[in-house]
């Protein structure tokens, strides 16, 4: 999923609108609608504010699974192993 897609999926699901988001995070609604889209991205100096007004990680926002990480650290070392 993508930080677009995220970031919609956690706005719906506590039911506001993106003028709502937008207002609590100081930007304009026009943004949230080109992340939400995937034309744009947050800016990474956003990440914490948005993290922190859905209540998840970064890593969370990102899309980033320790758990895949994990498995994928794995692979590349047996490869390097090799």
């Amino acid at each position: 999923m993508t930080i677009g897609a995220t970031i919609k999926h956690l706005r719906q699901e506590q039911d506001i609108t993106q003028e709502q988001l937008a207002d609590a995070l100081g930007i304009t609604s026009r943004s949230v609608s080109q992340w939400e889209t995937d034309r744009t991205a947050p800016d990474i100096s956003q990440l914490p504010a948005l993290a922190n007004f859905f209540d998840v990680t970064t890593d969370y926002l990102l899309g980033v699974d320790i758990r895949h990480k994990e498995d994928e650290l794995k692979i590349i070392y047996a490869q390097m192993n090799k």
